[in-house]
């Protein structure tokens, strides 16, 4: 009997009690859950990132676009004003002009800034993507579709048009 005891007893050692098998795998599936709950937070937390700074992106585009679209008529207006420049002014008169165009050059810079870029040039070949024809004008010794004269400069922003160039086209 005492053999009987004592071999009952090294069995009872030996096996684990099922309620301690039972309250550790469920604990360990609850690790993993709380460890790919984490790692789905960080994955869309990691998104939000890049989601916001193409935002940034974008929106700084968008006020880009819209401080050129707002300077580009001031300067079409100084460029009509030079168009009308009277001859032989009195040197005072003549310094303030070279302040206003001074001025000018300013928002050409501020304007090229934001990587605005102005096009339409005479010579350059009509693109209808790019420039408004206004007219067209027969010209000796030009082919069709060449640019004669430029009403208004066009611009642009990378690939996007702010403004096509009106511009006056060979027969």
């Amino acid at each position: 009997m005492k053999h009987k005891k004592e071999e009952d007893q090294k069995q009872e050692e030996t096996q684990v009690p099922l309620d301690q098998t039972q309250t550790e795998t469920p604990a360990c599936d609850q690790c993993e859950q709380f460890i790919l709950g984490w790692r789905r937070a960080l994955a869309d937390y990691d998104n939000l990132k890049k989601d916001l700074s193409a935002e940034r992106v974008r929106m700084r585009e968008y006020v880009q676009n819209d401080a050129v679209e707002r300077i580009i008529p001031v300067l079409d207006n100084f460029d009509s004003a030079l168009a009308f420049k009277p001859e032989g002014l009195d040197p005072k008169v003549e310094n303030w002009l070279q302040g206003l165009l001074y001025v000018r050059t300013q928002l050409e810079s501020v304007v090229g800034e934001f990587q605005a870029v102005a096009f339409g040039q005479i010579g350059d070949v009509f693109d209808p993507t790019l420039h408004d024809a206004g007219a067209e004008k027969e010209v000796e010794g030009k082919e069709a579709g060449v640019i004669v004269e430029v009403v208004r400069r066009g611009w642009k922003h990378g690939d996007h048009v702010i403004r096509p160039a009106k511009v006056i086209v060979s027969k």
